[in-house]
């Protein structure tokens, strides 16, 4: 049995979540996550005068951040069961929710300023119309 609470695990899942912010399952497990790791380490902002703050990783669009994310929550999950068990119930609930790691890019662009008909853009696209 793998242990879901493995170091690649976790940056799997934490990646994925920082991946599908654009979508609003995403953004759900992107904050429920935040939220998470708030409650464990506090608030994460380091306060004017208050240098033993921990300043947390928590911007999505940051690869360097999602990754210091992932170890935080690793680490944490090894020293805590509590926070462990919290980590997996917010892995299962973000599987449920098919959050994905997708880290391709899509542009879609319009030739013309006037479109006669349906336009429909997007990627995967599959039309089986006239």
């Amino acid at each position: 049995m793998v242990d879901p609470v493995s170091l690649g695990a976790v940056t799997t899942a934490v990646t994925a979540a920082a991946g599908s912010v654009g979508t609003e399952a995403g953004r759900q497990a992107w904050e429920s996550l935040t939220g998470l790791v708030r409650r464990a380490f506090g608030r994460g902002r380091e306060e004017e005068g208050d240098s033993g703050t921990l300043v947390l990783p928590l911007d999505p669009q940051d690869r360097e951040q999602v990754q210091e994310l992932s170890a935080l929550i690793f680490g944490q999950a090894r020293q805590d069961p509590r926070f462990a068990a919290e980590y997996r119930e917010w892995e299962e609930r973000a599987a449920r929710l098919q959050v994905s790691v997708d880290n391709s890019r899509v542009t879609n662009t319009v030739s013309r300023s006037r479109v006669d008909g349906p336009l429909i853009q997007g990627k995967n696209v599959t039309w089986n119309g006239k």
